[in-house]
């Protein structure tokens, strides 16, 4: 089966709120989608989502990379072209990512399968899924208001965004646990804003705060002192920015301190890599979490056929499509008491095109 024709297509994204974090506040996003269709009709979607303090690359380097890919992709063997990995461009992992996800699905629909299936799942439906959601730098009043917000929705795992100032964010997590039934679950992410002695504060609170995780505290360029960070506090500490590579990875499993991988497709460059990424934190003895950008439905589910396939997947922060003031995707990502699954069907599960592509 080779591909006959290659469609890139860019949308520009309001996000519903606006969020902050430690080093930006987002108002809008960039999705690009390709699809590919095969010499006998099927077709094969991928969603890239470039963000440049993550994926260091511009939307509009990513779109000039996949309209790139796209052209070399006429002709190719879709299966040889997803094993090989040889349709790929350096520094641009989102449009990567598009390439990897359109071809996984076309191979998993001219197989009928579903694509936790075709990753070697052998599961006939995805699991429902805890995630998290989160919320942005802010009050005490603002996290708190927020927070109630989000449990009368019925989710029931908060990730709190920190980073500016230690002291408020353990206030906002003290207020949180103090008013908030105890099976709310709360994990930090610190994006790369503490020290060590905010690191040893924090552990001062986690018998009251019993935080799931405490995500990448440090730098990311120092994976020294992100593998101290670790050594000075029970909480589980993840990496996230600190993740660029596979190598990258067995260097952080190497400091024996770390014990959470953060696995975003958008910046690993798709299933292919984000599987190797997991497997080296395996062997590593680090469990995993899938993330997110800012980014469809489609990517999503992707990432919940990616999890359901990989057991060592621990945790789930794919709230990224809840962003969105509109999706050509909308609904194929299932939400129902904080829990997540994607609808059964081939591939992606995705049944007709969206007259957003159809109508160029």
């Amino acid at each position: 089966m080779r591909i006959a024709t290659a469609r890139v297509y860019s949308m520009d994204i309001p996000l519903v709120e606006p969020y902050t974090i430690a080093y930006n506040t987002f108002w809008t996003t960039t999705n690009l989608f390709l699809v590919l269709e095969s010499n006998d009709g099927l077709c094969g979607i991928g969603c890239a989502a470039p963000a440049p303090d993550v994926t260091d690359e511009s939307p509009e380097l990513a779109l000039t990379s996949l309209r790139l890919l796209a052209e070399k992709l006429i002709g190719a063997h879709v299966e040889t072209a997803f094993s090989s990995g040889s349709f790929a461009i350096a520094d641009s992992p989102s449009a990567n990512t598009a390439v990897d996800m359109a071809l996984a699905d076309l191979s998993a629909r001219a197989k009928k399968q579903s694509l936790q299936q075709w990753l070697g799942s052998n599961s006939t439906q995805i699991t429902p899924v805890t995630t998290s959601v989160t919320i942005g730098i802010s009050s005490v009043e603002k996290t708190l208001e927020r927070a109630r917000k989000l449990a009368l929705e019925g989710f029931t795992f908060l990730k709190i965004k920190g980073g500016h100032d230690a002291q408020l964010d353990i206030s906002r997590l003290l207020a949180l646990r103090n008013e908030l039934d105890g099976s709310m679950q709360l994990a930090l992410d610190a994006n790369q804003g503490y020290s060590l002695k905010d690191v040893e504060a924090l552990e001062r609170h986690q018998e009251a705060l019993s935080l799931l995780y405490l995500e990448q505290p440090t730098p990311k360029e120092d994976l020294s002192l992100l593998g101290e960070a670790a050594a000075r506090t029970s909480i589980p500490v993840m990496a996230d920015e600190a993740v660029q590579s596979a190598d990258n990875t067995k260097r952080i499993g190497d400091l024996g301190t770390v014990r959470l991988i953060n696995i975003k497709l958008q910046k690993m460059g798709g299933l292919a890599p984000a599987a190797s990424i997991d497997q080296i934190a395996e062997d590593a003895g680090m469990r995993t979490m899938l993330g997110c950008m800012d980014e469809s439905a489609l990517s999503i589910a992707a990432a919940l056929h990616f999890g359901e396939a990989h057991p060592n997947v621990q945790f789930y922060d794919l709230d990224g499509h809840f962003d969105l003031s509109r999706d050509p995707f909308d609904g194929l990502v299932l939400l129902s008491e904080g829990q997540l699954s994607a609808r059964n069907g081939l591939g992606l599960g995705w049944n007709l095109l969206p007259p957003d592509f159809a109508a160029q």
